[in-house]
């Protein structure tokens, strides 16, 4: 029997990422939204499946695309008939066009209510954030309302030309809401922008429920207040401490007869221990739960800072003592004036100083020799004598201040037939983990490399298409977490078990799956894998509810 090998694809974990977006219904969406061209050989759904599936496989430029798709099982991965040289850089242009003039940004939240309704997804609580993306080039635009490319400070306050993505998610970090805006948008003008932006698509999902909105401290405005109450939402954000409602939580906090609770911990193991203390108060006429936190994990930034303080505070005390010592005083009366005066102006936050006036007798001071067997002439003088110890107690003190923050937040004490306590409010702030961990995704140079066009408007078609991608990846990860348990962990790369693995972890299960193009003698093609799934493997796919058929 006579079969040849006519190709061989690396598509490894390509095709589950394949099978989810046609289970979540997303290519008939598309050619919904952005309807099909007759006079076009592919249609928008193509377009983006082989774009995003090319951020998958190690992001390239839209001229590589076609030959990266010459590559891959396209026919399995997309739809059959479907041919490399179509996907060529300047149909994907087209495509791009076509998706910006159907309002790339309603076509995309579409597409993630659509998920959200898929999946069951909570609608109870989301984190919002912001992050930017640094870009290279000169862009050219016809139209005044396109994505604005500017010069701006990133979040390392370096001076770099960026556009900036905004989302919005729930606690597992799918994104509810994305938007691609302006390269320096503040956070204090987007948070009141996107509450109402949420809200309608909330509308749109035919959602009129209340629902809380995690944010950083940029949240903390009148505006932002204003538009949650308008929106039927509650505020959960981190208060400034330039704030004089934090400066007075912070100082009540201090007191001794303060009832803070018994410490706990959120993490299922190795995690901070907190203690948390609730008072209340008004900002700009709302009124609002403050609740101190105080951390058993220092922020490492301020324990580093504090660091600093201190070994500068003890050179400082060195060299006032050395100054003083070199220094003596003719007369009492000027050395306790001195004394009172030192005194007063140092004030040490880690170090203990006794200082005190010395007397001393020495002999005196004369030019030339003196004369021999002449007694020496002897003289008073005084010193200020200082005595510098380390204080523990006091630096304790001060790293417990600088491992306490407050949040600030309008959630009421009951709600939804829930407690909602301090502790429970903690909890809800500390999920903003989810969405910080999206923009490792979005910054990550395998899946969101540079951006090589030359529109600002394909500039915002590809961020959203990062943002479309962003959502598939969270979906397969969630999807996976949900049958991957402590008590029965992943066998994850190197034998190390896997009780949350990352949607990374799991690709570098699949990394050498191979499929093989078998030409029959009858001239039919078949396809085959390349070698037997390992258990983990499979594992996997009939968790995903799927099997060897999306390979072969």
């Amino acid at each position: 029997m006579n079969v040849q090998v006519k190709k061989v694809y690396r598509n490894y974990y390509l095709n589950i990422i394949s099978a989810l977006f046609k289970k979540l219904g997303l290519p008939q969406l598309i050619d919904h939204l952005v309807p099909v061209d007759p006079q076009c050989q592919t249609r928008v759904s193509d377009a983006v499946q082989a774009i995003i599936y090319n951020m998958f496989d190690g992001r390239q430029a839209l001229v590589h695309v076609e030959r990266w798709a010459q590559e891959i099982d396209l026919e399995k991965l997309i739809r059959p008939g479907l041919h490399p040289s179509w996907l060529n850089d300047d149909a994907l242009a087209r495509h791009l066009d076509r998706l910006y003039e159907a309002d790339i940004h309603k076509v995309i939240s579409t597409c993630l209510i659509h998920i959200y309704r898929k999946e069951g997804l909570s609608l109870r609580a989301f984190h919002a954030d912001t992050t930017d993306k640094t870009v290279y080039g000169a862009y050219e635009s016809a139209s005044l309302e396109a994505l604005q490319i500017t010069h701006g400070y990133n979040r390392h306050h370096r001076w770099q030309k960026q556009i900036g993505f905004g989302l919005v998610g729930n606690e597992d970090g799918i994104p509810f809401y994305g938007d691609v805006h302006d390269g320096n948008l503040p956070d204090k003008t987007w948070n009141p922008e996107v509450l109402s932006r949420v809200h309608e698509q909330l509308k749109q999902a035919k959602i009129e429920d209340e629902w809380i909105y995690v944010a950083d401290s940029a949240a903390m405005t009148k505006d932002t207040l204003a538009q949650t109450k308008a929106v039927n939402a509650f505020l959960i954000t981190r208060g400034p401490s330039s704030l004089r409602i934090v400066k007075r939580a912070f100082a009540e906090a201090d007191s001794a007869h303060i009832p803070w609770s018994d410490p706990f911990t959120l993490a299922e193991r190795n995690g901070a221990t907190y203690r948390v203390w609730e008072t209340s108060s008004t900002y700009e006429g709302h009124p609002v739960r403050l609740i101190v936190v105080e951390s058993s994990a220092l922020d490492q930034r301020k324990g580093k800072t504090l660091e600093k303080e201190r070994t500068k505070e003890a050179e400082l005390l060195r060299e006032e003592q050395a100054h003083w010592e070199r220094h003596p005083f003719s007369c009492r009366e000027d050395a306790e004036q001195a004394l009172a005066s030192l005194k007063t102006s140092l004030r040490p936050r880690f170090h203990q100083v006794k200082a005190a006036v010395e007397e001393i007798v020495r002999p005196k001071k004369r030019r030339g020799r003196p004369k021999k067997g002449a007694e020496p002439e002897m003289e008073t003088r005084y010193l200020l004598r200082l005595d510098v110890e380390f204080d523990p107690n006091a630096w304790e003190q001060a790293r417990r201040k600088a491992s306490r923050f407050v949040l600030v937040t309008t959630v009421p004490e009951e709600w939804k037939g829930q407690q909602m306590d301090a502790q429970e409010i903690l909890k809800l702030y500390k999920g903003q983990i989810s969405v910080e961990m999206n923009f490792a995704f979005l910054k990550d140079p395998f899946f969101t490399d540079e951006i090589y066009v030359k529109k600002p408007e394909r500039v915002a078609v590809l961020g959203y298409l990062f943002l479309l991608a962003l959502a598939i990846y969270r979906v397969f990860q969630r999807r996976v977490r949900q049958f991957i348990t402590p008590e029965h962990p992943l066998k994850g790369a190197g034998g190390r078990k896997l009780t949350r693995p990352t949607g990374q972890a799991i690709f570098q299960l699949f990394q050498y799956v191979n499929v093989v193009l078998l030409e029959l003698p009858d001239g039919r093609i078949q396809r085959s894998l390349d070698r037997s799934l390992t258990p983990e493997q499979r594992r996997i796919l009939q968790g995903l509810g799927l099997d060897e058929s999306i390979y072969v």
